[in-house]
């Protein structure tokens, strides 16, 4: 029996508490804890180890009591702090990653590869679609330390188009409400994030996003098209001024446009959904590791054989 730390977020550790407390283990999962108190368990399994969250000084103070540590993957791409212009390495004994696309890629940034194991991810497992009347155009704004200009323009322009209802998916803390159209709202601190994710897609005909994140790729994996308004100023984020310089990385699974043709592009999209399925097939494969068989199971081998 271990003791066993877990931090929570975006509901990606409910099922894997269970598992682990069926397994015998004992589960104390929390947002934060103080960190004199984590010299009580034998593993810390966490979600992000960044420099900026203090996440990296959890890892450290952790790895210095002697405590076994893991990372999960916790959203599209792993964290924007592992590339340049950040560079912060992997921390953690081990790392779980969704597929084997960011198994390479953390590879590449020079990830030790004992450290990387491919279990896929729980989060993908409400995804279903349903039939419905209507065409539901649903954006979803970028988050980001403050509501981006980026943001307020896309919605203005939305509000251009004719024949369909336009939802907007957002973030609890993170966006106005009343800068949006017919908003629905979810806290990733909270219980529930993920079925509402997965209830707003399931009668959605077009994801229109800032950035193609997670969210973008639960769209995918339904065959929704995805449009992205790639027209973005560099800015600092929390007051760190590298994000500047940090590349926005893009899948050829979306289609992309400036601001000025962004509704004829939705319109086109919306005449020929077919037109990205092979590349959204590829990217449920690839990166969400969708095939992957009991992601829950997978996980807490991991955690159990640290």
């Amino acid at each position: 029996m271990k003791k066993i730390l877990i931090f929570r977020w975006n509901n990606l550790t409910f099922d894997i508490e269970k598992e682990l407390e069926k397994r015998g283990h004992k589960v104390f999962a929390t947002h934060r804890i103080e960190r004199k108190d984590i010299k009580n368990f034998d593993v810390m399994v966490g979600w992000n180890e960044s420099e900026s969250s203090g996440g990296a000084d959890y890892v450290r103070y952790a790895k210095l009591l002697g405590m076994k540590t893991v990372l999960l993957q916790h959203g599209r791409r792993g964290s924007s702090r592992i590339y340049p212009p950040f560079n912060e390495p992997y921390l953690s004994d081990k790392v779980c990653v969704w597929g084997q696309r960011d198994y390479d890629k953390f590879l590449e940034i020079g990830t030790p590869k004992e450290k990387l194991v491919i279990t896929g991810t729980p989060i993908f497992q409400y995804l279903k679609r349903f039939p419905h009347k209507g065409i539901n155009i649903v954006f979803s704004p970028e988050h980001w330390d403050i509501d981006v200009d980026e943001n307020i323009i896309v919605a203005a322009q939305l509000r251009k188009l004719k024949g369909v209802n336009i939802i907007s998916k957002l973030l609890k803390g993170e966006h106005n409400e009343s800068y949006y159209d017919n908003p629905i709202v979810s806290s990733r601190l909270e219980e529930g994030h993920l079925q509402i994710c997965a209830k707003v897609l399931s009668q959605a005909d077009i994801i229109v996003g800032i950035s193609e994140s997670t969210f973008e790729l639960m769209a995918e994996i339904l065959d929704i098209p995805v449009v992205i308004m790639d027209t973005w100023i560099p800015k600092s984020c929390d007051k760190d001024e590298r994000y500047k310089k940090y590349k926005r990385e893009y899948s050829n699974a979306c289609k992309r446009t400036g601001i000025e043709k962004l509704n004829e592009t939705i319109y086109q999209q919306l005449k020929h959904p077919e037109e990205l399925r092979n590349q959204r097939i590829k990217v449920a494969r690839e990166e969400a590791g969708i095939e992957i068989e009991n992601p829950t199971k997978n996980i807490c081998d991991v955690i159990e054989q640290c």
